[in-house]
């Protein structure tokens, strides 16, 4: 049975658009919308994703935004863990 590859096609990390409205800056992380939603709208951003869409692509400049509310929460995470 045969393949079809252009359905395996990926694209590259790199030349996606950042997923905050209104900015078509290139993306320079990726972020899980499930333990970045707080900090995203703490921030005041709001994403033009779809609901099914399970990661956030940022440019560096709104990364930078949420950068410390992320590093908090993953203090608090590893907390919990011990």
């Amino acid at each position: 049975m045969k393949k079809n590859f252009e359905s395996d096609v990926r694209e590259i990390p790199g030349k996606k658009n950042c997923d905050v409205e209104g900015c078509s800056n290139e993306s320079k992380k990726t972020v899980s919308k499930e333990k970045a939603g707080a900090a995203i709208k703490e921030a005041g951003l709001n994403l033009s994703v779809k609901d099914k869409v399970t990661k956030a692509h940022l440019c560096s400049d709104h990364y930078r935004k949420i950068k410390k509310k992320l590093k908090k929460d993953r203090e608090i995470d590893r907390l919990r863990w011990g």
